[in-house]
């Protein structure tokens, strides 16, 4: 579910702008500052926030970089009256997501909740982007540990195919004991980073015909 934070001092505020969003699909916590809900956000619980930005004009700049290093991908969304033009770029340098000027009317609230919506969207699309980042790393790596293992392999394999097959064989069962332990050691490696690529290629194929078959749907 959707993890929303309203902080604001003023209790009626939070009230009017929880009252926007469907708490069948929105998880709300409403408090009067960040920090009474820090562990939500650091637990990842919590994916957007919804800051009133008069409450701290001098410490809100502070704020954002914490926030954003409990939760890189975490959106906030700041509403305040006029500010200082400095300070307003501070903020957005310091990767706000969307900046609301409060007025009067229920415009105001529809831009709010227009704002969170996106939010989460993008939110996802983030998510999702560095899931699949992380598993095309991992593919890479093991493909990678495969063609390794493979190269070493043939470097073993290639003297024995260029050996005179008219020269008699003399060495002792020790050679042949070390030589076998050597290839039982290069099978051993081989065969779980075959059984991962095997693991990654299935996974990104049926995430593949997942998302076919929902585009389909749609």
């Amino acid at each position: 579910m959707n993890g929303l934070l309203i902080a604001n001092k003023d209790q009626g505020a939070r009230e009017q702008l929880a009252s926007l969003f469907d708490e069948n699909e929105y998880n709300i916590t409403k408090a009067d500052s960040v920090a009474n809900a820090l562990e939500g956000i650091i637990n990842k619980e919590i994916q957007v926030v919804v800051l009133d930005g008069n409450y701290d004009e001098q410490n809100v700049v502070k704020l954002i970089p914490l926030l954003k290093k409990c939760n890189r991908n975490i959106s906030i969304i700041m509403v305040s009256d006029e500010m200082p033009i400095e300070l307003v770029r501070r903020i957005r340098q310091e990767g706000i997501f969307y900046h609301a000027l409060r007025t009067a009317g229920e415009d105001n609230y529809e831009e709010i909740f227009q704002a969170v919506s996106y939010a989460f969207k993008k939110y996802q699309e983030n998510t999702t982007t560095q899931a699949n980042s992380k598993q095309k790393e991992r593919t890479m790596f093991s493909i990678k540990s495969v063609l390794s293992t493979i190269a070493i392999t043939m470097m073993l394999v290639t003297p024995a195919f260029a050996v005179d097959t008219a020269t008699t064989y003399s060495s002792g069962i020790l050679v042949l004991l070390f030589v076998g332990f050597c290839a039982l050691l290069i099978v051993a490696q081989l065969v779980p980073a075959v059984l991962v690529l095997f693991g990654m290629t299935k996974a990104v194929t049926e995430g593949l015909a997942e998302k076919r078959a929902a585009m389909k749907n749609s």
